[in-house]
């Protein structure tokens, strides 16, 4: 029994930080093990509750001075605590809810030549059951229609660093080919949901400017990308028809006092052409079930605040509110959408700057609580 006792000791020592006694997961990610084995509580409410497991693989850079030191020089010194230069990470996951969403799939996040080139990569099977409540040139439904999504989804992106500035720019590409169906809830037996198979092709561009101080929880600087895709979509019913999507994020954060940090995230999707109705963009907030506000474009914007209470401990407070219009005119003539809330977060890897939380958010028309890791406003 003491053997297995010595040999355990050793294990869990490598989650204990030095610096403070706590639990810390940076010397499991950093060492050369480098995989984190991530459990999933899914908390959206446009799939209902859920679980799933990932399995994360860290790549340590050996040109990142920060990742060449000793554990134990990391975390015993303040001024080292996060990365030079952001880790390559891979990953596989898969995932379930009780409303019946399932998905699997891996992706791969790579920096290469100093960061001076950014991948992000991906392929994923879902099988998704959404509402849809109307938008773009659709009428509203009050009460929804429930539809489905299955199929293969691919993702590639490769930003190239514009000299020495933080200034990004590089194509995309976008491929999916799903089967849809929608229960048109008609109060007749025996008629099968509406389906149609779908293949979509996206070609684009995308210019990113990133200043954060660290890619997972971020204290200071910028991170603004804009993205403008043509996508031409073929279906057994209509046939081809063409769309264009932009798509512009940015967020910035401020550290106000050694202890108070301020986030103000702004989101603008615009659409134009013969768009599908699962494309239209929407109002993306905690609080918000994914989807529920649809429309040709639409506008966000959400501020947050957390409030480092010690070392490893925090306090967040976010709101925010979106609108949806057919038309850049309409805007002005939208109903507002809040969402806000709460939560706290846990410093879980001191060396990458990550944290890991809850939140406790109120939309328009219910509550929803969601679990983070990293920052909330990951996309």
């Amino acid at each position: 029994m003491s053997g297995h006792t010595a040999i355990a000791a050793p294990f869990f020592d490598q989650f204990i930080d030095p610096q403070d006694g706590k639990f810390d997961t940076s010397q499991w990610i950093l060492d050369k093990k480098g995989f984190l084995p991530v459990p999933i509580i899914i908390t959206e409410p446009a799939v209902g509750y859920g679980a799933g497991a990932a399995l994360l693989f860290f790549h340590a850079k050996k040109a990142a001075p920060t990742l060449q030191k000793t554990q134990n020089e990391i975390m015993n010194n303040r001024d080292t605590q996060k990365p030079s230069l952001p880790p390559s990470i891979s990953g596989i996951v898969g995932l379930g809810t009780e409303n019946g969403t399932w998905a699997a799939g891996g992706f791969h996040f790579g920096t290469w030549k100093q960061d001076r080139m950014r991948y992000v990569g991906g392929v994923v099977y879902p099988s998704v059951n959404l509402t849809f409540y109307g938008g773009g040139d659709s009428p509203i439904f009050s009460k929804g229609l429930d539809y489905n999504l299955e199929g293969w989804f691919l993702l590639q992106e490769l930003l190239f660093r514009i000299k020495n500035s933080n200034f990004f720019l590089g194509p995309r590409l976008i491929y999916y080919n799903a089967d849809s169906s929608f229960d048109l809830k008609l109060p007749i037996e025996g008629i099968a949901p509406w389906q149609l198979n779908l293949q979509s092709y996206g070609v684009g561009v995308k210019a990113a400017y990133d200043s954060r101080d660290n890619i997972f929880t971020p204290n200071t600087g910028i991170d603004a990308n804009i993205s403008t895709m043509l996508y031409t979509v073929d279906n057994d019913i209509f046939g081809a028809r063409d769309y264009r999507m932009t798509d512009a994020r940015s967020k910035i954060f401020w550290q106000l006092f050694s202890s108070i940090v301020l986030g103000w995230r702004l989101h603008g999707g615009f659409s134009s052409g013969d768009i599908p109705f699962y494309a239209l963009p929407f109002i993306d907030l905690r609080g918000i079930p994914a989807m529920r506000y649809q429309g040709d474009n639409v506008l966000t914007t959400e501020i947050e605040t957390r409030w480092n209470v010690n070392e490893r401990w925090s306090l967040v407070f976010f709101g925010g509110v979106g609108r949806t219009a057919d038309s850049l005119s309409d805007f002005s003539d939208s109903e507002n959408r809040w969402a806000g809330g709460t939560g706290f977060r846990y410093l879980m890897a001191r060396a990458l700057g990550m944290f890991t939380g809850i939140d406790i958010a109120r939309g328009p028309e219910d509550w929803a609580f969601y679990i983070q890791v990293g920052s909330a406003w990951w996309r």
